[in-house]
């Protein structure tokens, strides 16, 4: 037995050896804690250290991958533009390729109506120049519209707004057509309502371009019967602007429903791609891009076997109120018989003849006219024309003339048709379809005031054959005036058109002659050609507005008419702007423009 002493120490000896066993314990614990950390420590580090190595090099892997598409990129970038300046380029130089020898064209047929012709020759010269500046117009929407935006070129479009008068530019169009339709069978008819104004500001170009593809596609359509052009008045939209719906109606195949629907998309999108009957793609989109253009939307409509029409509305600045001109009293109250077996021509002959105030009779075939005269012996006028159904215009003017041999009478004559002329003493007027409005009334007023002159339509000029040339303009707007113009052809017509004009031009071929002529001799003008050898316009004109203190007028003359061309022009210095095939009224116009400025500034 140990006493409380002993047992007491050995206690405290029991706890001192457990408290040693005890710190070795934890000294060992934290020994091996601390290698554990410092190993697993060196392990996470290593990893840590791979792992910004991996992503160190896939840094540098996506720079070099960023470094090379951006080069890639600034390459296509590169190519895209070099592509796009040579598609330019190229289009420029067709255009200007085109415009070239079509300028020769168009000069000489504008010089040719300046000359004295007999109506026909005045005709097929007019029909010359028409079809010219529709040719003009489709050059112009197929380069700078459909092939640069196909080829997603960048080049915009503008209008050239100017003041013309709507229904001269409808029957010009329809004048174009006038010998194919005849050859058809077909009539070209147009009404305006009363309410349309006639003098309205827009552009006349596009405009008559959008109606001369609608009616050839009519015309290609359809067998028998009519083209029928309608305008009427829709709303005022804004002070001085009017919206006009327009309406181009055939009577030919017509399309079935599922046609209409093709076409109908074809009118929502713009692409070539479409080919719905008798409209090509970029036909199509032509028609709808100018009509978008000039602020308007184009529809159609169809019924198969029984036509189609065409709706397409736009804006033009106006005055909302139109002037009538003031009807003749010669022919007021007057009594006239239409003779025609379409009713869209006696619609469109009963609609003139009662703005005019006429009293009207109107007969669809020979017996119902032969039925009328026999009730209404009093006509002052009897229009008929010459292809009918079971008796033809002559024949029935013969049998008219035996019982009223004193009543006068009109012949709407098919373009092209001569069977008139074995008969002279049967018409006192003769008119050939389409029919102008203002030779109408002309005619209808000198035959009902009995002058006893047989007048044959086809051997007055229905222009007037008015010149546009005349030597006095030179002597009220005096000016020495200097052309420059490689091309000899080009050189004539131009030089042509300022000697009628009265002007004694110099003609250079190319800038260095023009600098050296300048630098001889003062000219008030300048008719400045771009492209030419040796030194081109742009330059010649540059060293001009640097070298000489007394400026004279340059007008850029030239064949490239792609966007920008222009402002090009007028930033190289030049004062104006004429596009080739040059405009003879243009042209005046621009010459009466700068004399009048000369001296004012003198």
């Amino acid at each position: 037995m140990f006493t409380d002493h002993e047992l007491f120490i050995n206690t405290g000896n029991i706890l001192l050896v457990v408290f040693y066993l005890t710190w070795w314990f934890y000294l060992v614990i934290l020994f091996v804690a601390a290698v554990f950390g410092y190993f697993y420590h060196r392990s996470t580090i290593n990893k840590l250290s791979i792992q910004i190595a991996e992503q160190q090099s896939a840094l540098l892997q996506r720079d070099e991958l960023l470094t090379y598409a951006r080069r890639n990129e600034q390459i296509v970038r590169e190519d895209a533009q070099t592509a796009n300046t040579n598609k330019s380029l190229l289009l420029s130089q067709i255009s200007h390729d085109i415009r070239t020898p079509m300028t020769t064209l168009m000069g000489m047929a504008s010089l040719l109506t300046e000359t004295t012709l007999n109506p026909e020759q005045h005709e097929y010269a007019s029909a010359i120049l028409l079809s010219g500046e529709s040719l003009l117009g489709l050059i112009n929407d197929i380069l700078m519209k459909d092939i640069l935006e196909y080829s997603k070129v960048d080049t915009g479009k503008e209008l050239d707004v100017k003041e013309f008068n709507l229904r001269n530019s409808i029957e010009e169009v329809l004048d174009v057509f006038a010998v194919k339709a005849a050859q058809a069978g077909l009539d070209l008819v147009y009404r305006m309502e009363n309410k349309v104004p006639v003098q309205i500001v827009g552009d006349n170009q596009r405009f008559r371009q959008i109606l001369m593809n609608l009616v050839e596609n009519a015309i290609r359509f359809t067998r028998r019967g009519e083209i029928y052009i309608g305008v009427q008045f829709i709303e005022v939209v804004e002070d001085n602007r009017v919206k006009l719906m327009f309406e181009v109606r055939d009577s030919g195949t017509g399309m079935s429903e599922a046609k209409i629907r093709e076409l109908s998309k074809a009118l929502m999108q713009t692409t070539p791609a479409l080919k719905p009957e008798g409209v090509t793609g970029v036909g199509l989109i032509i028609c709808k891009n100018l009509v978008m253009l000039m602020g308007g939307t184009i529809v159609v409509d169809s019924v198969e076997n029984k036509g189609t029409s065409f709706h397409f509305t736009m804006t033009f600045r106006t005055n909302v109120q139109p002037l009538s001109p003031p009807t003749s009293s010669d022919i007021k109250g007057k009594k006239v018989l239409i003779i025609d077996d379409n009713t869209a021509v006696r619609d469109m002959l009963r609609n003139r003849f009662e703005a005019w105030n006429m009293i009207v009779f109107e007969a669809g075939s020979s017996k119902q006219a032969l039925e009328i005269l026999s009730a209404k012996p009093d006509l002052d006028l009897i229009i008929t024309d010459l292809q009918m159904p079971e008796m033809d215009g002559i024949t029935l003017t013969q049998s008219i003339k035996k019982s009223y041999p004193d009543t006068p009478v009109m012949l709407l004559n098919k373009t092209g048709d001569e069977d008139y002329k074995k008969h002279p003493e049967l018409f006192s007027s003769v008119i050939n379809k389409p029919i102008r409005r203002h030779i109408l009334k002309e005619q209808v007023t000198s035959l009902i005031r009995q002058t006893g002159k047989v007048t044959l339509m086809s051997e007055v000029s229905d222009r007037n054959n008015k010149q546009k040339l005349s030597v006095d303009f030179a002597k009220q707007y005096p000016l020495s005036i200097l052309v420059a113009e490689d091309n000899m052809m080009i050189q004539k017509i131009v030089g042509k058109i300022l000697n009628k004009l009265g002007y004694d031009p110099k003609m250079t071929n190319n800038g260095k002659e023009v600098l050296e002529e300048v630098s001889n001799k003062y000219y008030d003008v300048i008719l400045m050609d771009v492209q030419m050898p040796e030194m081109d316009g742009l330059e010649a004109t540059k060293m001009i507005r640097v070298c000489l203190s007394n400026q004279p007028v340059i007008i850029a003359m030239t064949a490239n008419t792609l966007q920008g061309d222009r402002e090009e022009c007028l930033r190289a210095g030049m004062d104006d702007y004429l596009s080739k095939p040059v405009n003879l009224e243009e042209l005046v116009n621009l010459l009466e423009k700068w004399a009048i400025q000369s001296s004012t500034r003198v």
